[in-house]
């Protein structure tokens, strides 16, 4: 190994091993925030707002409204570092300062309007609906999952990124021949501008219907030649093909209704345990959260099995359309130096953070793919 591999892969090495203790910490935060408020604060503020609110979804806007400044302040120093500081550091962001705290606000707002939104809504069924909210509930957190994935091409991705056609001819005819040759009917495929924040490069499907598109960053398409830019798209076609959108958000669905079945089921403890009245009571609303913060984590690495596995059937639908594994390995070593990638993550950190297979696992398929026998 060369002295520039030697430094590019320590490099990578620290990077990752930054983001994975940022990761932890964040996780760590976030039970130690709603533990606090759950235990110091909760009960105090429920009282506060009942007695100054005689409509108790006017009481619930403040308390929500309150408790999510609180759990925002609480991690917003970690997020920084994070998204900014660590970035900068690294060379892979070039975004200024002022344009990221931009971005903050805009993703704050968005997520303070969903969030106090979806927390009236699950007060509303708890307390008219006291023996089935959980059924109700599991249905309408389905119902929003697929309309957020079908409109976020549309409103969300367009709010950080700017949407372009492809530039190159050459490439979009490449892309078309692709998918002449894949049996898709044509998906749009446009540029996103990452270059005006990022050094990264990616690529994803997004959407459903109407609404579906791959989407490249520039960083891609400008960087890469059109042959490894052919493979990215491959991918994305595969996970088109083979319908994966529909069975992340069948597999999202099924533990949705689980989690809330079991919160159903430990509501008696919960409230027995706090000195409360009802599940419905709003300074349970830490303590609810908590739960299912925890019980998605114990589910993350079947989660991240599955979807691990899609990657895999998606990366052999790319060697298999595109009939060129030097490409695909190409495109893996440039996007492994380009996002510092760490090819080669212990066991631990593939189970519970890797929704893609490690990037060395994913060059020695393709070196030792063989061409489909219907082909040969």
């Amino acid at each position: 190994m060369t002295e520039k591999n030697i430094t590019k892969d320590s490099k990578s090495k620290k990077y990752s091993g930054i983001k994975t203790k940022i990761t932890v910490a964040d996780i760590v935060l976030s039970g130690v925030l709603l533990v606090l408020f759950q235990i110091f604060l909760s009960g105090l503020l429920q009282q506060t707002v009942l007695s100054r609110y005689a409509n108790f979804y006017a009481a619930c806007l403040v308390f929500s409204s309150m408790f999510l400044v609180f759990l925002y302040i609480g991690t917003l120093p970690l997020r920084f570092f994070s998204s900014f500081i660590l970035e900068h550091d690294f060379g892979l962001s070039k975004q200024p300062i002022g344009a990221w705290f931009w971005d903050e606000i805009k993703s704050v707002l968005l997520t303070f309007v969903l969030m106090i939104s979806g927390i009236e809504l699950f007060y509303f069924v708890l307390r008219v609906f006291p023996g089935s909210w959980w059924i109700i509930l599991s249905g309408v957190w389905i119902l929003f999952s697929v309309i957020l994935t079908k409109f976020m091409p549309v409103i969300l991705i367009p709010l950080f990124y700017k949407f372009t056609p492809v530039k190159s001819a050459l490439l979009k005819g490449k892309i078309l021949f692709l998918a002449r040759r894949a049996g898709i009917n044509f998906l749009d495929v446009y540029e996103i501008d990452f270059s005006r924040k990022t050094r990264k490069a990616n690529a994803a499907l997004v959407g459903l219907g109407a609404t579906r598109k791959v989407i490249l960053s520039d960083t891609l398409t400008e960087n890469f030649t059109p042959n490894e830019v052919i493979s990215v798209v491959a991918h994305e076609f595969g996970h088109f093909k083979f319908k994966h959108m529909w069975k992340l958000l069948g597999l999202s669905s099924l533990v949705t209704i689980f989690g809330f079945f079991i919160l159903f089921k430990a509501s008696d403890a919960l409230v027995a345990l706090t000195l409360s009245r009802s599940i419905s009571d709003l300074k349970l609303l830490p303590l609810l959260i908590l739960f299912m913060f925890f019980f998605s984590l114990i589910l993350i690495p079947a989660q991240n099995f599955f979807s691990r596995c899609l990657e895999r059937q998606a990366d052999k639908f790319a060697l298999d359309l595109t009939l060129s594994p030097e490409a695909f390995v190409s495109v893996m070593n440039k996007l492994a130096k380009m996002n510092l990638a760490d090819e080669n993550p212990s066991l631990l950190k593939k189970v519970f953070l890797y929704e893609h297979p490690p990037i060395s696992e994913r060059i020695q398929k393709a070196k030792t793919w063989k061409l489909p026998l219907k082909r040969q």
